[in-house]
């Protein structure tokens, strides 16, 4: 198809003038099929997101306990981004540490998130989404935690909150750079909205002083390891 061919189909105000040739035509018609099959591909991977995260805000409602309800969190939060890993990191005492992980390149429980410096600390303060398509050229990444786990080489954050206060974060991780999209942060956001409602619905039931013992200890006495943001 040649770009003359194209130009000479349209007055300049847009308008089609029916002078096509059959090579552009045709051309034209293939460029739509591409276009629709790219939103039809979109539209289902959207409605297989939506139906995804509607199961595991059920199977977070029946948990009988904040670890189970946070690592389904976790767990879904791998498959709805399908990403290669997923932790949710909470803050007490001036202090975040990573209490419910999934996925082969996700920080081990317990594992010590800066609040001062990097990602964890700037999602946490501006309370949105912060998104890093390439750790080898964001300064704000710890490249070394990234290696460590496996080759990280993009991730996404959202904040956790509860009565208007960021508590925490859900992240997750990838081994390739740019791999997660604007979908891929709304579903985000939505488990986001189902983790802090568990920590909210946990902390108000009889159960808190039970989740204290069961979570909280494990971050405490875990090793010394750090998240990659």
């Amino acid at each position: 198809m040649s770009e003359s061919s194209l130009n000479n189909a349209f007055r300049s105000d847009g308008a089609f003038t029916g002078q096509l040739d059959q090579e552009t035509f045709r051309a034209l018609l293939f460029n739509s099929f591409l276009h629709q099959q790219g939103r039809l591909r979109r539209n289902r991977r959207e409605g297989e997101r939506l139906a995804a995260i509607a199961e595991i805000s059920r199977a977070v409602s029946k948990a009988g306990d904040l670890r189970t309800a946070l690592s389904l969190v976790a767990a879904g939060a791998v498959e709805v981004t399908r990403s290669t890993g997923a932790a949710i990191a909470v803050g007490a005492s001036g202090q975040m540490t990573c209490w419910a992980t999934s996925g082969p390149t996700s920080p081990p429980l317990g594992a010590a998130v800066p609040l001062e410096t990097g990602l964890s600390g700037e999602c946490l303060r501006s309370r949105r989404a912060l998104r890093c398509d390439e750790t080898a050229s964001d300064p704000r990444v710890n490249r070394e935690a990234c290696a460590r786990l496996g080759g990280v080489g993009s991730m996404l954050l959202v904040p956790l909150c509860r009565r208007g206060a960021a508590i925490g974060i859900l992240e997750v991780f990838a081994t390739e750079p740019h791999a997660f999209d604007e979908g891929d942060e709304q579903g985000l956001e939505l488990l986001a909205v189902i983790a802090g409602s568990a920590l909210h619905d946990f902390a108000e039931s009889e159960a808190a002083p039970r989740v204290s013992r069961n979570v909280a200890p494990s971050a405490r006495t875990a090793p010394a390891p750090v998240s990659p943001v």
